[in-house]
C-alpha cells in the first residue's frame, strides 16, 4: 500500500478486481463475437439467429438467443470479477490473521487461480465466436448441394 497526499494506492493489486476493467474486456470480447458472426455469415444470415418468424418454436428460440448474447456481456465480467476479486479479499483476511506466514502461498496459489480465469475467460471466448460463425438452424448445407456425397 502507497499513501500519497492521503490518497491511498495498492501497488500489487490485480486489475480485473475492478469491475471497470472486467466490463472492459467482456465489451471488446462480445463485439469481437457478434462481429466475427456478422462476418462469417453475414448481417441478415446472422440476424435470423435472434429474429425468425418461420414458426412460433422458433421465434421463441430467437428471443432466447437474443436474451444469452445479452446475459454474455454480464457473465463475462462477472465472473472474472467476481473470482479475482474474491482471491484478493481471501488474502487481505489471511494476512490479517497470519501476516508473515501463510500469505506467500497463497499469493502464488492466486496467481495460478487469476491464469486458470484468463484461460477460461479466452476458451468462452472462442467457443462464442464458434457459435456465432455457424449457421442458424434451418439453414443446413443439405439443401443447397454442397453436402458431401452430393456430386456421386
Amino acid at each position: 500500500t502507497y499513501t500519497d497526499h492521503g490518497h491511498t494506492s495498492h501497488l500489487l493489486r490485480a486489475a480485473t478486481t475492478d469491475l471497470n476493467f472486467t466490463l472492459a474486456l467482456a465489451i471488446v470480447a462480445v463485439i469481437s463475437i457478434e462481429v466475427a458472426g456478422i462476418a462469417a455469415l453475414g448481417f441478415f444470415r446472422y440476424g435470423s439467429k435472434f429474429i425468425n418468424f418461420s414458426s412460433p418454436v422458433n421465434f421463441v428460440v430467437g428471443i432466447i438467443e437474443l436474451v444469452s448474447e445479452l446475459s454474455r456481456f454480464i457473465s463475462f465480467s462477472f465472473r472474472l470479477f467476481g473470482n479475482i476479486f474474491a482471491g484478493e479479499v481471501l488474502l487481505a483476511v489471511i494476512a490479517l490473521f497470519v501476516p508473515y506466514l501463510l500469505p506467500v502461498p497463497l499469493m502464488a496459489f492466486e496467481l495460478f487461480v487469476a491464469f486458470i480465469q484468463a484461460t477460461v475467460f479466452a476458451m468462452l471466448t472462442l467457443f462464442f465466436i464458434k457459435l456465432a460463425v455457424a449457421m442458424p438452424h434451418g439453414h443446413g448445407e443439405a439443401g443447397d448441394g454442397h453436402a458431401k456425397g452430393a456430386h456421386a
